[in-house]
């Protein structure tokens, strides 16, 4: 495979000549633009640069891999797939201290500090004790040299076998010590034993708020880049063709590792084929031990039925987490939500995190369009955030075919419908997508037309308008 240099690459960015970079490879996508599953524009927005995250975001599958192989010309030069970790530092060994072992030495340090450190609390001592004695002022002047000159010369002179001038510096030190010592603790004793009224105390006190670790953005079991088998535990049909999957983490205090509104990727073999999807699971990190999903399964879907046939004790490779959203408290103060069909399992984890946590404010409007009353997702627990958390979250169910008595929505998601039922467009809002291409495609350009800014062909956390 030839190398080519980013400049080499930026040069091919049009859409009859789209080369992109993903992972250190060099391809050139040019026939493949119009075939692209998610559109053309995401591979125009891309060529000529560096696609990589882009592309880990988007969750393509194993058969994305096999196609692009196709149109794989060469690699990136200078690329490296990990950064060389820097060798530790050496310890440095720092010297030791020199001891010295002469007892005169050491007499003659202490004698120092002696004269230095206590000679100031001696004189303050005795001319204290002094005055309360009744002592004039010249004699107390004549004590105070006295008591320096006898300090200094014990701790200056040459220490003599037998001699009295270290014994003579630590005695005087030690009876001053003693005196400060005594008066304070008389005065701190005094003041200890005043008794303070209730007035004194201020009417309100203040508990500071305890902090919590958020347990939703912790990291856990799973791995972006090592698939990891988990077992499935139970797997009930919860509507027609849709079934609940809850498969077993380790231990039953084992933290998945999930953020709001990324999902995973499951890996399986399939009649001979190694079949790859993503998924967004409707648990979080607040499920300790379980990771559970919700999927439908489509007569083409060939993971989707293969999953339909496992049984308990089964294992299911998962990787992840991945994707560019990763929801969290203050992201802004409105969010408005347009979900077809499975398309829900995002939403869900951003509704159910914001419902649950007691200290964020922001409120959400849904808009969930599906075709029968039967095919509506996570009803129940969509109605029960709705109940509990009116200032939270709204609900509003839309129908292809609406049964007779039928009180919601019917139809199409109309751009008059989004005026009504989601936010206005400002810096504090945002609007949510996912559900089938079409409805998805017709919601950006209706909320563009209400004001919203145009998103790029790849999404990211910041859009107005974020399609997951």
């Amino acid at each position: 495979m030839e190398e080519f240099t980013a400049k080499d690459i930026a040069l091919h960015n049009t859409p009859k000549d789209a080369w992109i970079i993903v992972h250190g490879v060099v391809y050139d996508v040019s026939k493949y633009i119009n075939d692209h599953p998610g559109g053309a524009d995401v591979l125009k927005e891309a060529a000529g640069i560096d696609a990589s995250e882009d592309f880990d975001n988007a969750g393509h599958s194993e058969d994305a891999w096999e196609v692009m192989e196709t149109y794989r010309i060469g690699t990136l030069k200078g690329f490296e797939k990990k950064k060389a970790q820097r060798a530790p530092l050496a310890p440095v060994e720092l010297p030791a201290p020199k001891i010295q072992a002469s007892g005169s030495s050491t007499r003659t340090v202490v004698a120092k500090v002696a004269s230095v450190g206590l000679l100031p609390l001696t004189l303050a001592a005795l001319y204290h004790v002094g005055r309360q004695q009744g002592l004039s002022t010249p004699k107390l002047v004549e004590l105070t040299k006295r008591i320096t000159s006898l300090v200094r010369s014990s701790s200056t002179a040459t220490p003599q076998p037998g001699g009295l001038g270290f014994l003579r510096g630590l005695l005087i030190g030690g009876g001053v010590c003693t005196i400060v010592a005594t008066m304070l603790a008389r005065s701190f004793s005094a003041q200890i034993g005043k008794s303070k009224g209730f007035t004194s105390y201020p009417p309100h006190m203040k508990i500071p708020k305890r902090v919590q670790e958020d347990t939703l953005l912790q990291r856990g079991l799973l791995d972006p880049v090592t698939y990891k088998p988990l077992p499935l535990k139970t797997k009930t049909l919860i509507a027609p063709n849709v079934y609940r999957f809850t498969f077993a983490l380790p231990k039953p205090d084992t933290l998945l590792g999930l953020p709001i509104g990324q999902h995973v990727t499951i890996k399986a073999e399939v009649n001979g084929e190694t079949v790859a999807r993503s998924y967004t699971p409707v648990s979080n990190n607040a499920d300790r031990g379980v990771l559970e999903l919700v999927i439908k399964v489509y007569h083409d879907g060939k993971l989707a039925r293969h999953l339909a046939t496992l049984n308990p004790g089964d294992e299911v490779l998962f990787r992840g987490p991945k994707g560019a959203m990763k929801y969290r408290p203050g992201l802004c103060k409105k969010i408005g939500m347009v979900a077809g069909g499975t398309g829900i399992t995002p939403m869900y984890q951003v509704i159910r995190a914001i419902c649950e946590d007691e200290r964020d404010t922001t409120e959400v409007s849904l808009i969930y369009a599906n075709r029968t009353e039967e095919d509506i997702l996570l009803r129940e627990e969509l109605d029960t955030f709705a109940r509990r958390y009116p200032k939270n979250f709204r609900v509003y169910y839309m129908l292809d075919k609406p049964p007779v008595g039928w009180t919601g929505g019917s139809g199409f998601v109309t751009q008059d419908l989004m005026a009504e039922r989601l936010p206005q467009p400002n810096l504090d809002s945002k609007v949510f997508l996912c559900g089938p291409p079409g409805m998805v495609n017709a919601a950006k350009k209706a909320l563009v037309n209400l004001g919203f800014k145009q998103p790029g062909a790849s999404a990211k956390a910041s859009d107005e308008i974020f399609a997951f």
